[in-house]
């Protein structure tokens, strides 16, 4: 049933509804395409906006479960295109059908996240980046761990490059950072916007994570695509730029005073991600209750168990 699948009140539905948001400023006809029954056209044909098709190689999304996914796996490796976003409903509650399923889709060449909400859901896209480039982010994940500040995981790191990727092919602007880190979370950035022929900017307060950043960056040739610079986020000045996908991973009290500092310069409809926003709930309430009230929409998902929300800028 589709029930089972999308529930009218479900948080899939809502995350949906947040992507679709991001593109309809832009006056993007945000199309989903699915092989979930035609009664799927009563939870999403409602919604304004949303135009369902019947081409996946022509959607946006193409929302499938793991039935249909296994079924039909060649054709979509062949017939999705580079920026189609896959999404794999019930992943978590039906895996046990095909514990292989996963490992599938990485082999087929996919980059894959698991956001559990409702039953789980797998965001997937063509991955654009080498072995070389993975190889690296395993260094640079080490040395987080060893030399500080923790980085983000993998699973979050994913979910950070497949929506960089998505919403920047469809939407022109400037990626922006605040807090680099040793560079594990810019290095996914970075190839998002390397493929998607757009530009980051990534700020700390912190020179020695900038230095070996920047090396990191230079090794992958990356560094064509970053500007990081060592500064307080909340006085840096983006002059011209159109800020349209936003990292935030700095200083937790102050989530809310890095957002003030960009709104000036958010696109409407620009993403905005912030990271730690369940482990450190109380201290970035400030920014919790901003973007949860207008001109923003939130979800907050645990893409890791420190969680990640993530706003559109209406």
């Amino acid at each position: 049933m589709l029930s089972d699948y999308l529930p009218m009140n479900s948080e899939v539905l809502h995350f949906i509804k947040v992507l679709s948001w991001s593109l309809k400023a832009r006056r993007h006809r945000f199309r989903i395409a699915h092989i979930l029954g035609e009664n799927i056209v009563k939870v999403l044909g409602g919604i304004k906006d949303i135009e369902i098709v019947a081409d996946p190689a022509s959607a946006d999304i193409v929302l499938v479960n793991t039935n249909s996914l296994s079924d039909s796996m060649d054709y979509f490796v062949k017939g999705l295109s580079k920026h189609t976003l896959l999404v794999v409903l019930n992943i978590i509650a039906d895996i046990n059908k095909r514990p292989e399923l996963i490992k599938e889709l990485g082999l087929a060449g996919f980059t894959k996240s698991i956001l559990p909400i409702n039953g789980g859901i797998a965001i997937a896209l063509k991955r654009g980046y080498n072995v070389n480039f993975f190889k690296k982010t395993v260094e640079v994940y080490r040395e987080s761990f060893i030399y500080g500040p923790n980085p983000i995981d993998y699973n979050t790191a994913s979910a950070l490059y497949i929506l960089a990727k998505f919403i920047t092919a469809r939407r022109k602007g400037t990626i922006v950072e605040i807090g680099t880190g040793r560079g594990f979370s810019t290095l996914w950035l970075a190839h998002a916007a390397k493929e998607t022929g757009l530009h980051v900017i990534s700020l700390d307060n912190k020179c020695d994570r900038v230095d070996y950043a920047l090396k990191v960056l230079k090794t992958l040739n990356l560094d064509d695509h970053v500007e990081i610079l060592c500064i307080d986020a909340k006085s840096y000045d983006h002059g011209s730029k159109d800020v349209v996908y936003v990292f935030i991973d700095g200083k937790k009290d102050e989530y809310h005073q890095y957002l003030k500092a960009l709104e000036p310069y958010l696109l409407p409809g620009a993403l905005i991600l912030a990271h730690n926003t369940i482990s450190d709930a109380h201290t970035i309430k400030p920014y919790i209750e901003k973007v949860y009230a207008k001109p923003y929409k939130s979800i907050t998902i645990a893409t890791d168990p420190k969680g990640l929300t993530i706003s559109v800028y209406i």
